[in-house]
């Protein structure tokens, strides 16, 4: 099956309303076939954090107490928003990618990254060495499998966190900006588009808006903002 490739336009949002965005990618975008990507921003100062992890570790480890603080769909470790770059990537269940395995999904995705970036002779590689302890943290305070490495040293660039549904495969990545100050951002953005688009054998599309209800969005964004679901753990 061929798949088209969804671009979703720039947006900036609160952490809720981001989180909310990311989730009906997953749930409830038609057409369901089609992959979906799109780059984000924050409208206030935010920390995101995994699914699994303890409200009172992930207080203690925000550097800025009066950041809006939301609890991810994805797993993963406490997330800084305040200078990266955002995205989120959602392969339909159709596609032969999300069927995989999820580390291997993890890797192909980050490959494509390191060869955005390679492209303006910024040299990153995938980390290829597991950390002993996999227990969720702090994100860019230790480097996990597959995630994006400068070159021979253990700075980590980037990482990201996973879901898998019955509707596909949910990927919330983030890039540590101030890592690779030389990158152009906006070559980055289109380079590391046309190779997942490769990657995935799909015909890169850009989209106007989505297509769930605004009700949708606006139910789903007060659940990530309620804390019936940011302190539940």
């Amino acid at each position: 099956m061929d798949h088209a490739f969804h671009v979703f336009p720039d947006s900036a949002a609160t952490a809720a309303e981001n989180m909310a965005i990311d989730f009906l990618m997953l749930q409830r975008y038609q057409p369901a076939e089609a992959i979906r990507f799109r780059h984000y921003d924050w409208s206030r100062p935010a920390f995101t954090f995994g699914l699994s992890q303890r409200m009172s570790y992930v207080k203690s480890e925000i550097s800025d107490p009066t950041a809006e603080l939301v609890r991810r769909p994805t797993g993963g470790g406490v997330v800084d928003h305040q200078d990266d770059w955002t995205y989120a990537l959602v392969i339909p269940a159709s596609h032969p990618l999300s069927r995989g395995q999820p580390i291997e999904t993890y890797r192909s995705v980050h490959q494509c990254m390191v060869d955005a970036m390679t492209r303006q002779n910024i040299e990153v590689e995938l980390n290829l060495n597991a950390p002993e302890d996999n227990t969720p943290s702090v994100c860019f305070n230790k480097a996990e499998l597959y995630d994006v490495v400068l070159h021979n040293m253990p700075s980590k660039i980037a990482g990201a966190a996973q879901k898998r549904s019955k509707s596909g495969f949910l990927m919330q990545g983030s890039i540590w900006k101030p890592l690779v100050s030389h990158l152009e951002w906006n070559r980055f953005y289109n380079d590391f588009v046309i190779e997942l688009a490769t990657l995935m054998e799909a015909q890169v599309e850009y989209i106007s808006s989505p297509s769930w209800k605004p009700d949708e969005e606006t139910a789903l964004t007060d659940q990530f903002d309620s804390d019936d679901w940011n302190q539940r753990r």
